[in-house]
């Protein structure tokens, strides 16, 4: 296994520096600004990330620092729609398979670090060449990316592999959403997060006049937030 990112000890579970992920990510925008703007999208406190400080010797003066959890950083790395964040959350999903079999072996000196880290980069150019031999399918996958997507709960369930009343229905559970006169709605302390949008929604009625009507739907942020939520649902 080849460590793109170190993969760090944090009392017995497997964690990631949000630092060093925002250096590897190569941002721009400054990291503390960058990670308040990260927990908007649902991460919790002692769950999915912990708090740390430590002294930087070259800024001489002690700085903040995340934990965060595997589950975490592939997920905030999904959020980032670049080409470093798809490399970033591959490399995360593979931890995970290695760390369920056992695996995953930490690198135990610089040199072999410096190995790994080459065999890491002989290993993305071949899996770039393989995704331009899959150039089309790449190229859509990347419009849907980086547009302003807007998505409806039957997408997104068929992502998460369930039916839309089922993901309704856990929505519901989960006090995200209730149901008024047949449309399904935020509860208050969901809204106003840019979780969804609405939609005016053209069409024909049954005597061939032209009707509108007003149609909800979930923008990337909140699906990101529906994956998130059932994920955290699933592992309780």
């Amino acid at each position: 296994m080849n460590e793109l990112i170190k993969i760090q000890d944090n009392g017995g579970q497997s964690a990631v520096s949000a630092r060093e992920l925002h250096k590897f990510l190569e941002l721009t925008e400054r990291f503390s600004v960058w990670f308040e703007r990260m927990l908007q999208y649902g991460f919790t406190e002692n769950v999915d990330y912990q708090g740390c400080k430590f002294f930087n010797t070259l800024a001489n003066q002690t700085l903040t620092d995340y934990a965060l959890t595997i589950d975490c950083a592939k997920e905030i790395s999904m959020l980032q729609r670049s080409e470093k964040g798809k490399q970033a959350r591959r490399y995360f999903i593979e931890c995970e398979k290695k760390l369920k079999t056992g695996g995953f072996t930490l690198p135990q000196t610089f040199a072999e670090a410096l190995k790994l880290a080459a065999n890491q980069a002989e290993r993305i150019e071949l899996q770039s060449i393989e995704l331009r031999k899959q150039a089309p399918k790449v190229e859509y996958f990347n419009e849907v990316l980086q547009s302003e997507s807007v998505y409806n709960t039957n997408q997104i369930a068929k992502e998460l592999g369930m039916s839309a009343i089922t993901l309704n229905r856990k929505l519901s559970d989960m006090k995200i959403q209730y149901k008024q006169s047949g449309t399904w709605l935020l509860y208050h302390v969901y809204q106003n997060k840019g979780f969804t949008k609405t939609k005016t929604h053209t069409y024909t009625d049954t005597e061939g006049k032209t009707q509108t009507s007003m149609q909800t739907v979930w923008t990337e942020k909140g699906r990101a937030f529906i994956h998130h939520s059932i994920k955290k649902l699933q592992s309780a």
